[in-house]
């Protein structure tokens, strides 16, 4: 009789060191909540999506500035060219015309990263419900949508988001504006 009980009391504690299924569980369920609520106050997720927003509105208006500063440099330019006949002056001004087409060329960053922010801002929603679904799934708080299944589309229409290639096959520059010819 003894040996019966023993082995029930064995069975019945998990060995030092070792989680049983329900503590598991109750960690899971601990840290899928708290990616939703950092220090009780804003959603991790919200948060992020609203960074992103942010940056690239930051990104625009700084765009937006430099290639309307750029505008007025290169206006005053062409005017002062109009009125100049020394061709050393005619000369600096290409110059400056050509530093002008460099800053609109380079401003061209600002489509790039937007596309790469759009697919970031999808990525993190793609995360945040795969996030709540295991949650809900756990036994947690999060309102997950069982059964939905998320994939992150790296089409935008007919446009594949791939961005510029990092470490990969590119296209050149040249190649590019060849499409536009």
């Amino acid at each position: 009789m003894a040996k019966t009980t023993k082995s029930r009391a064995a069975k019945r504690s998990a060995p030092r060191g070792r989680q049983t299924l329900k503590s598991r569980m109750a960690d899971i369920r601990q840290a899928l909540t708290s990616l939703g609520v950092r220090n009780g106050h804003e959603d991790l997720f919200l948060s992020t999506l609203e960074q992103l927003d942010a940056l690239g509105d930051e990104i625009a208006g700084a765009t937006d500035r430099m290639m309307t500063a750029t505008e007025t440099i290169q206006d005053a330019a062409s005017a002062i060219g109009a009125k100049s006949k020394e061709r050393a002056t005619k000369n600096q001004l290409k110059k400056i015309a050509k530093g002008c087409g460099d800053v609109f060329e380079a401003c061209s960053f600002q489509d790039i990263t937007g596309q790469r922010l759009g697919k970031i801002t999808r990525t993190v929603t793609v995360i945040e419900d795969s996030v709540r679904t295991v949650s809900a799934l756990a036994g947690g708080k999060g309102k997950g949508r069982v059964g939905k299944s998320h994939a992150i589309d790296r089409m935008d229409g007919n446009v594949a988001l791939e961005g510029p290639q990092i470490d990969g096959p590119a296209v050149s520059q040249d190649e590019i504006n060849k499409l536009f010819d």
